[in-house]
This record gives structure tokens, C-alpha cells and sequence, in this order.
């Protein structure tokens, strides 16, 4: 119906002016049902976030996603694998060596905890209790198995390792000082920038401090 196809025309445009709508928001602009907005977007095609309870609509044309298939507009977060439960399962599947649910988190922007205890109590995933936190692992018995087996390997190479030698108050300091200037410098280029100052701060304890800290990296 020509109503409809301006209808269509119309959400487009609106896609054009802002990248992430809500239904509700939607269905106020264009003045129709929620059945007709979702069946615009299906006839468009788009995405559904994966935060926010995927409440959140973008047109499959506009995200840029990543090597990871992960694609952020503002705090929003959109997948190519879809919601938040498929999202973590296709990430735990390509893993190595699993991932904890805090690992997750820092490479999805959003808690995990929950959605974890789900699919581990629902049989989609298995999972290792490591010293540190629980590791996630794939139910594919090979997939699982071959995780497993670099987990443990890596695990015995980090009990051998002597944990880095703190930071002292000055290192850290300076460190931060670097970090506000360049939030995206890395820990070796955050090493170097001090170490231009006569400071001591190794990539390691750098990674260290940031963690007890609960400092979060771009």
C-alpha cells in the first residue's frame, strides 16, 4: 500500500538522522502499531542490541562491526551473532582457553555473570574452576577438550612465573598521569612513556595495578 511504502520511506530516514531507535519511540514518530514497525524493520532489516535487553534497533546497513563482530554506538551494543546469550556463546566457542565471566565483560561492555549461570545450568556451556574465577568452556566435547588442555598448559606456565613486583606510590603516580593524557596507549607503550622520566613501571605490573585497581583500558 502506498501509505505503508511512505511508511518505510520514512523509517529510513529517521535510521538516517539517528542510528538507534527504540519500538516505542518508533511507533511514536511514525504513528503505527508495533506489529507494523517490526515488520518495516524486518522487510529493512536490521539488528537488535545486545545490551540493554535489546531494546535497541539499528538497520542491518549501518553498523561498522569489528574483528569480533561487535559494534558499540555510544553504550549500545549490537552483534553479528544477535542477542547476549548467542553473543557469549560464539565468543566461548572461539575462545583458546575459555573465558571468565569478567574477561567477558571487559570485551563485551556489559555483566555476564547471570547470563552465564544460565547456559551453564541449561547445558549450553561447561566451565573450569581455576584459583581466580570460574572459565567458561564450550559443550563440544573436542572444542572443550582442546580448551581445557591450553588452559591447564597456561596455567602451569603463570604458577612458574614470579608474579611482577608492584608498583611503587611514585611509578604509580606517573603512570596514571600518562594514562589521562593517552587512554589508549597500551601497558608497553604506557612502560615507555615513564621510563623517559627515569621511572621503573614493566608492562606486567602496569597490567597489574590496573587490575587491582579496577581501572578499565579503551
Amino acid at each position: 500500500m502506498p501509505q505503508q511504502k511512505e511508511s518505510r520511506a520514512r523509517l529510513q530516514q529517521l535510521f538516517a538522522q539517528q542510528k538507534c531507535w527504540t519500538i516505542e519511540d518508533l511507533v511514536r514518530t511514525l504513528d503505527y502499531s508495533a506489529i507494523s514497525v517490526r515488520r518495516f524493520l524486518k522487510q529493512a532489516g536490521y539488528f537488535s542490541s545486545f545490551t540493554h535487553n535489546s531494546k535497541w534497533y539499528t538497520l542491518s546497513s549501518i553498523p561498522l562491526f569489528d574483528k569480533y563482530g561487535l559494534w558499540f554506538f555510544n553504550d549500545i551494543g549490537f552483534s553479528k551473532n544477535g542477542n547476549l546469550k548467542k553473543t557469549i556463546l560464539y565468543f566461548i566457542a572461539k575462545s583458546p582457553q575459555g573465558l571468565s565471566a569478567k574477561q567477558l565483560a571487559a570485551r563485551l561492555s556489559v555483566p555476564c555473570h547471570a547470563v552465564l549461570n544460565h547456559l551453564y545450568k541449561d547445558g549450553a556451556v561447561t566451565r573450569f574452576e581455576s584459583k581466580k574465577a570460574f572459565i567458561y568452556l564450550a559443550i563440544d566435547e573436542t572444542t572443550k577438550n582442546r580448551q581445557l588442555t591450553r588452559l591447564q598448559s597456561l596455567q602451569r606456565i603463570e604458577a612458574a612465573t614470579p608474579a611482577p613486583a608492584p608498583l611503587s606510590a611514585q611509578a604509580a603516580v606517573y603512570v596514571l598521569v600518562e594514562f589521562i593524557k593517552r587512554p589508549q596507549a597500551s601497558f608497553v607503550e604506557l612502560s615507555q612513556a615513564v621510563a623517559k622520566k627515569q621511572v621503573i613501571a614493566t608492562p606486567e605490573a602496569i597490567a597489574r595495578f590496573f587490575d587491582e585497581q579496577h581501572i578499565k583500558k579503551l
